[in-house]
């Protein structure tokens, strides 16, 4: 199942923000205020993981430069534990106001996924032995290896700096954190990792969004300051959390540029969330196989053209090339590829090439392959069957449990794969 197709503007744009804030409003978070909300997240996490029946996440993150919105992304997800469904909205606007929207769908039988694109719903369903029993809807990241070691990191950074949290009793029993941390107060490693990391999303921002309004800060990157609040019910679960994060910077001619970067987060419809599979009555439905229906009959060669835009022309600049080299006994191998005529390269940098084998099992319902991209880092992809003579290909995706994953292909990519014949 498609959770995302917008691709790293909605995924690691948004993973990274949301990280950066979560380490810099847990600064916030002090004293003893501090470990009683750390505590709340913890038994929240819990909760949403294994407890609580159903309920909605809605979350809100936008990047402002000098107070015009840079990026926006708004996700709206109801969970059923109990009748392991899931249902999820996402909307994403750019620099230049043009918004994007994915929907998906999801239970132990199937999945469905559609974006705003090419306005088909994508239907997949699941057999029978990959339906039964239950799975993870929601993983707990205090549970992720490693979150025990980044824990005492935060703990660490967070010192000495023991009074500038408030903690006020609210008349329903339940909690209100308040906290905010101005320039001086700041320690000096949440500075260091904000350097780096808003210079990382903001590359990655300009790179795949043509046209981008994105200003390349470069230097003297500080955080201006930090506020942040959350509350939290009468049984110790956190309901809301809002962040914000002053930046201010220096792009490659010294002038200075202001940021803010907002999270808001709500946890809502605790016991009445309702989740239904929609009506596709009259729609465009392509129903998709989960083990990618691929057979001998699809070993071959299939392209499509990198194309750009240039003095308003459309200008094909490349080609991808993707090869299915053998499918026997369940297995398929293969290699891609991209090529880009010369005085190109910089309009298209971080080309693929790449072997693969993989097993699409149908005792599964998720298969995929691994894969190295630009930088060496090991990455996943799915093929499957589009058609007479067609292939879609997805790269770069985030396995998120046997039946999910978040896909993140690049604006730039066309996964749409046309199979080469000999004339």
């Amino acid at each position: 199942m498609k959770l995302s197709k917008k691709a790293i503007t909605a995924l690691s744009f948004t993973l990274g923000a949301s990280l950066f804030i979560s380490t810099a409003f847990a600064d916030t978070l002090l004293g003893s205020g501090y470990d009683r909300l750390k505590g709340s997240a913890k038994n929240t996490a819990a909760q949403m993981e294994k407890g609580l029946n159903n309920y909605t996440i809605d979350a809100l993150l936008t990047l402002k430069g000098n107070d015009q919105i840079l990026f926006q992304t708004t996700i709206s997800k109801k969970i059923d534990t109990t009748k392991q469904a899931s249902e999820e909205t996402t909307v994403t606007q750019d620099s230049e106001g043009k918004s994007s929207s994915n929907y998906s769908y999801s239970d132990k039988k199937q999945s469905v996924w559609k974006n705003g694109v090419d306005n088909k719903y994508h239907v997949t369903e699941y057999p029978d032995d990959a339906a039964r029993g239950s799975r993870s809807l929601f993983t707990n990241p205090f549970n992720e290896k490693g979150a025990p070691e980044i824990e005492k990191i935060v703990d660490a950074v967070v010192g000495g700096l023991k009074d500038y949290v408030q903690v006020e009793e609210r008349p329903d029993g339940g909690k209100a954190y308040s906290g905010s941390l101005s320039e001086a107060q700041v320690p000096a490693v949440v500075n260091a990792v904000s350097s780096y990391g808003i210079q990382q999303m903001i590359r990655d921002q300009s790179r795949m969004e043509k046209n981008a309004k994105m200003t390349d800060i470069e230097s003297d990157i500080f955080v201006k300051k930090v506020v942040g609040t959350a509350v939290e019910n009468k049984a110790g679960i956190l309901e809301n959390v809002t962040g914000d994060i002053f930046l201010s910077g220096k792009d490659k001619n010294g002038a200075q540029h202001d940021l803010t970067i907002n999270v808001v987060v709500k946890l809502s419809g605790v016991g009445n969330t309702k989740i239904a599979l929609p009506d596709l009555t009259g729609a465009s439905v392509e129903t998709v196989n989960q083990s990618g229906g691929l057979t001998s009959k699809y070993v071959g060669t299939y392209k499509n053209n990198i194309i750009m835009e240039k003095d308003g022309k459309l200008v094909k600049i490349g080609e991808r090339t993707f090869e299915i080299t053998s499918v026997e006994n369940g297995k398929v191998a293969g290699k891609y590829y991209e090529t880009v005529k010369p005085g190109f390269e910089a309009n298209y940098p971080d080309k693929y090439n790449f072997n693969f084998e993989y097993n699409p099992s149908s005792t599964k319902s998720l298969s995929s392959f691994t894969y190295k991209n630009a930088k060496g880092e090991q990455e996943n992809g799915q093929v499957h069957e589009n058609g007479p003579g067609k292939i879609y290909v997805d790269l770069n995706i985030e396995i998120m449990n046997n039946n999910s994953y978040r896909s993140s292909n690049r604006p730039d990519f066309d996964g749409q794969f046309s199979r080469v014949f000999e004339e």
